[in-house]
């Protein structure tokens, strides 16, 4: 999950995600179905993946990065998000729909279906599949990550097999991408269970899906294998034959395996890997700036994260450039707030938080925090300030910057036991509210709603707000510029809403990185980018 022709080509896209107009938009991209001079129809990819998918059902998932691109690859979206989020909210090509249109009074939005759409078993995809699977993203039984993006959506109905229309509570920016926003599923395979079992269901049993590719074989924690799926509706349709992820956990052992031709593509390199990589004649590298940024998350339950003053001394206490140029050597920029600096809503007149020990120390004394008895370790109650920092045993950055941490927080008079953690496990604490502090990346998603994440966490609504942030001021705005029509409008109110939370220091940020791709040199057409490492792999093919 965040260009400068700033003023014009701005209020278009505007005016076509708010459907000011009536929109049949042509795809944005299409290949002749013509192999491209050179290309090889055939063969196989083989991705290095950091962990294995938990689950094919989207509305089971974490979110997981690597899940979430899996899932895209088997089932339909109605439309693809174009990655030109930086100035403005983004646009939108054709994909299960061919085209939209909005009402006069644009509360309602009709999305006309492929007709030659069809799911794995030869099923048709239809609008009752759009129109369950909105079902099943609201039921709260199903309890799904981003149901808060279906808020505004009243209800979906089926006008025809091919014809569905969503009828909105009220007119915001963001229509278009909420109604867009989860895989649809299949009614017919998928409906046969009931709501109230789809939490402890294994659908993997009843996969059936709809996307260039379809699922051949899953060996836990080993391979995933999709292969191209024939009755493939879209176009243009995969070159590739297969698409191989291998779990591979350890980031070194990834690059070690690409190397010696083992895999294909590595999809996070180390930046202490990018020069390495760059000199070898048989790989090539890929640098963009991601959506992905990184934070230690502060569990504002605990008590002695609970007062905002220690909060803010733990980020004044943190040299963050040097640990962001010590760890990522020019390849990621300071982190300064909850929004992306990439991103068009980001706050530009943000404070960055400077490295000043001397003013943490006194924020620190100020919230009762001394060092009693001598012993280096600052004390409140007789309780020491010692606590433990929790980041994935599979990633060697997050153990740097946990050591760096340590050692900064150390000459404040902070002990802390930084604790790796088995990837799947680390979630599972942190869901649960169970851990001090973790190193926590967001991938950014390109709607800039702040809702889920720092809204206070609703037990009636999916949230990820696992580090427990509170504001009633920053629930308010959130609320408001959710409902806000206007979206220059709502910018001024999401300015305010970077302003408080980057006040209060919920989390200390830390870094927005750029994110490095290396693929073997042969695998061609290959356009990596911010908007998802298999943007466009029906367009992947080896050369020669």
């Amino acid at each position: 999950m965040r260009e400068d022709r700033r003023t014009l080509v701005a209020v278009v896209i505007i005016a076509a995600s708010l459907g000011w107009s009536s929109c049949r938009r042509p795809p944005d991209r299409v290949r002749e179905e013509q192999p491209r001079e050179g290309a090889r129809p055939g063969g196989q990819v083989i991705v290095a993946s950091l962990a294995d998918v938990t689950t094919f059902n989207e509305y089971q998932s974490t979110g997981e990065l690597g899940e979430a691109e899996t899932i895209d690859l088997l089932f339909p979206l109605l439309m693809t998000e174009q990655p030109d989020y930086q100035l403005h909210p983004p646009s939108f090509a054709p994909r299960l729909a061919t085209s939209w249109e909005f009402s006069s009074d644009n509360h309602t939005l009709t999305f006309h279906l492929r007709p030659d759409a069809r799911w794995s078993d030869g099923v048709p995809v239809t609008a009752e599949d759009v129109r369950f699977t909105f079902l099943a993203q609201k039921d709260p039984r199903v309890g799904s990550l981003g149901m808060e993006m279906k808020d505004f959506i009243k209800d979906v109905e089926v006008v025809d097999p091919h014809t569905v229309r969503f009828n909105f509570t009220r007119v915001y920016p963001y229509q278009l991408m909420d109604a867009n926003d989860g895989h649809i599923v299949p009614a017919h395979a998928w409906g046969k269970v009931p709501f109230d079992k789809w939490r402890a269901t294994d659908f993997e049993k009843i996969v059936v899906t709809a996307g260039p590719f379809r699922l051949a074989a899953h060996t836990p924690q080993q391979t995933i294998i999709l292969e191209r799926d024939p009755g493939y509706w879209g176009s243009p349709r995969p070159y590739l034959d297969r698409l191989v992820l291998r779990v591979v956990p350890e980031m070194a052992s990834q690059l070690a395996q690409l190397i010696a031709g083992e895999v294909n593509v590595v999809q996070a390199v180390s930046p202490q890997e990018a020069d390495r990589v760059k000199a070898n004649r048989d790989l090539n590298l890929v640098e963009f700036p991601s959506r992905m940024w990184g934070m230690v998350g502060w569990n504002n339950r605990r008590p002695m994260f609970a007062d905002r003053r220690v909060r803010r001394a733990l980020s004044l206490g943190i040299n963050r450039k040097s640990l962001v140029d010590t760890v990522f050597r020019g390849h990621a920029e300071l982190g300064s707030g909850p929004v992306l600096s990439t991103m068009w809503a980001h706050n530009e007149n943000l404070p960055q938080i400077p490295y000043d020990p001397a003013q943490a120390a006194q924020l620190l004394a100020q919230a009762g925090w001394r060092d009693i008895d001598g012993d280096g370790i600052l004390e409140r109650d007789g309780k020491p300030f010692a606590f433990d920092l929790f980041y994935p045993a599979s990633n060697t950055l997050r153990r740097q910057m946990a050591l760096l941490i340590q050692a900064d927080l150390a000459r404040l008079g902070v002990r802390v036991r930084p604790v790796q953690m088995e990837f799947t496990s680390l979630i599972a604490r942190t869901e649960a509210g169970d851990f001090d502090a973790t190193i926590w990346v967001w991938v950014d998603a390109t709607k800039v709603d702040l809702t889920s994440v720092w809204s206070t966490p609703s037990p009636s609504q999916g949230s990820n707000n696992f580090i427990g942030y509170s504001n009633p001021d920053v629930d308010r705005l959130n609320a408001a510029a959710r409902e806000e029509p206007d979206y220059t409008r709502a910018k001024v109110l999401l300015d305010r809403i970077q302003e408080l939370i980057v006040a209060d220091q919920p989390a200390t940020f830390l870094y927005e990185a750029r994110l490095l791709v290396a693929t073997s040199r042969q695998l061609r057409g290959a356009d990596i980018n911010a908007a998802g490492l298999f943007f466009n792999v029906d367009e992947w093919y080896w050369g020669s």
